[in-house]
């Protein structure tokens, strides 16, 4: 058992703690006297009412993308063997919104009629604007309360480059290059 000698200089270090744990309670109590917490909750930062991702930003492997690439029209990154992309967006869902997709390449032209989009776990369409490699959905249905959209791009028809005699052994897609949503 320690004796008194032992314990006194753990004892007087405990009395500064204590005098040091007493003097920020004290600060405490003048910052909350000086600086009240307001009376109410402040309104939470609104959401924006667009949203933009291209190919040039980060999006993950395990969203469905291949490194990033480059062509004459930009940034572009093939999509993967899932034969789906995944996003994440914030933003205003009070109104109805529309979802435009650009792409570099349609990988099989087939992917031109058969691509469609999911949000909320509806499945929408996605029309091509003639002939061009862009693409807009169906009105998605605008939702009460806060949190992330998901959406996520299906791509029906895939295809392998070393099918056609190419060094490139890949399972690919489409070549994404940019996606958008807008108020309807």
């Amino acid at each position: 058992m320690p004796n008194d000698s032992d314990l006194a200089p753990l004892r007087a270090e405990l009395e500064v703690l204590r005098a040091r744990l007493d003097t920020i309670e004290r600060i405490l109590q003048l910052r909350d006297a000086a600086f009240p917490p307001p009376l109410q909750e402040e309104t939470p930062a609104a959401l924006p009412a667009t949203y933009e991702i291209g190919a040039d930003q980060l999006l993950p492997a395990q969203d469905g993308f291949h490194q990033l690439e480059w062509g004459p029209e930009g940034a572009f990154r093939w999509t993967g063997a899932e034969g789906e992309l995944r996003f994440e967006a914030w933003l205003d869902r009070t109104v109805p919104l529309v979802a435009t997709l650009r792409l570099f390449h349609l990988g099989t032209p087939a992917n031109a009629r058969d691509m469609t989009i999911e949000a909320d776990g509806a499945s929408l369409p996605l029309h091509r604007d003639g002939t061009s490699k862009v693409f807009h959905s169906d009105p998605i249905p605008p939702r009460p309360g806060a949190g992330p959209t998901i959406l996520v791009v299906r791509v029906p028809h895939l295809h392998c480059p070393a099918d056609q005699g190419m060094s490139d052994r890949r399972t690919l897609g489409v070549a994404f290059q940019a996606l958008r949503l807008d108020p309807a």
